[in-house]
């Protein structure tokens, strides 16, 4: 490809993914991120990035988050939540849309692509002066002189008609999702508020006994001291229970309760959560596979006592789930920007109408539950630029994943 060719190949490239990140709200990304598949947005962007795709002969077109992650994929649904591929062959390009500023990268060759001379072209979607996620548009080289072949006016006409039916389709979508998603939102505000109600009655009623008991531990201590350290432990976790059961109350107000801005250990915190169920693993006759590896730390943005929390939740809702003799495999997953721990058990699982709710206060499978555990957990996972997914199938058990973003510096 000449220069002069060359040059004009990148500007349309670059034009096709500035034009699809327009088209892209910052809701839509922070949606699809939080919720995946489940979310309104995900239908919007398969509308758009698959009839541009479709309709200008692109190799490929897909959605980024902010850490480079797929948000969507017009080729390949199955890589959201994974590295985008183009990360390892036009990673400065990717970098600098990243960091705001569209761009067209170099003629690449990648396995993926058997072969083929591509190139990709980035555009950044903003919210503030923040970068929340990128388009990715990926061609072969040979486009430009296809598209020269067909003239510049019958390409910008199928352009735009294309973008009009797909903005029209994302119209008529979020028009016929609207009434569910107001019957949601009015459903969850009826919950916050039960939760709100619950939660200040629970408060209130909590807090006297803990502060009787704390004070007791700490007597206990002075006049036994062999007995010390386990007056110590009981201090440690009354002053834990007082801060969950404070936390609890703060998100009933609707307040952020201080997480996702302190810095946590997810090798340390899943260390100590282990060791502190393993006994009653044990005791019921369940296997409890730990991963392999907790020796490094694993850094996010997310404190050790939220991280401690939401593992605990986890756990024992499989001690809850799995009948004696069953199974939890705890694994972790590293990668260059986020970190996931998942866990598997082979308990009975969750009826897929039942899944759909799962995470909302009041919603639970256990017979004495609140849903307010796993509630709280996804809360403070999000809160952290992170989300805690479930999958379930009936009579083969459920998987949490708790992906977070890796802390940097």
């Amino acid at each position: 490809m000449s220069g002069a060719l060359a040059t004009e190949f990148g500007r349309r490239l670059e034009t096709l993914a500035k034009t699809a990140a327009s088209q892209v709200s910052p809701d839509d990304v922070r949606e699809v991120r939080l919720f995946g598949e489940d979310a309104n947005s995900y239908l919007v962007l398969q509308v758009l990035l698959e009839g541009m795709r479709s309709s200008t002969g692109l190799r490929d077109a897909a959605a980024l988050d902010s850490t480079g992650l797929v948000l969507y994929d017009s080729r390949d649904a199955e890589r959201r939540g994974e590295p985008s591929p183009l990360d390892s062959v036009a990673h400065a390009t990717l970098a600098a849309a990243l960091a705001g500023r569209s761009g067209v990268s170099d003629v690449y060759t990648a396995p993926r692509t058997g072969g083929e001379a591509r190139r990709a072209g980035f555009a950044p979607v903003a919210a503030g002066g923040h970068v929340i996620g990128v388009v990715a548009v990926e061609s072969h080289v040979d486009y430009l002189p296809v598209l020269a072949d067909f003239g510049r006016t019958l390409w910008l006409a199928a352009l735009l008609a294309a973008l009009g039916i797909a903005v029209l389709a994302i119209a008529v979508v979020r028009t016929v999702n609207s009434a569910a998603r107001l019957e949601r939102r009015l459903s969850r505000a009826e919950n916050l508020a039960a939760m709100g109600r619950l939660t200040a009655t629970m408060a209130h009623e909590i807090k006297n006994p803990l502060a009787i008991i704390r004070g007791s531990a700490e007597r206990l201590g002075k006049l036994a001291p062999d007995a010390q350290r386990w007056a110590d432990s009981v201090v440690e976790e009354t002053d834990r229970l007082s801060r969950t059961v404070g936390r609890y109350l703060q998100f009933a107000r609707g307040e952020n309760a201080g997480a996702g801005s302190g810095a946590g250990d997810v090798a340390q915190m899943l260390r100590e959560t282990l060791d502190l169920l393993e006994g009653e693993f044990r005791s019921r006759r369940m296997t409890l596979d730990r991963p392999t590896s907790l020796a490094a730390p694993l850094p996010v943005p997310l404190d050790n006592e939220s991280l401690k929390q939401v593992f605990l939740n986890l756990m024992l809702n499989a001690l809850d789930a799995v009948s004696e003799g069953g199974r939890l495999a705890v694994a972790v997953d590293e990668r260059r920007d986020a970190i996931a721990v998942t866990f598997r058990d082979d308990g009975p699982g969750i009826p897929a109408e039942t899944l759909a709710q799962i995470g909302a206060p009041f919603v639970t499978t256990k017979v004495k539950g609140s849903g307010l555990g796993l509630f709280l957990s996804r809360r403070l996972v999000q809160s952290a630029g992170g989300r805690l997914d479930i999958e379930s199938h009936v009579g083969r058990g459920t998987t949490c994943t708790v992906r977070l973003p890796r802390r940097k510096g």
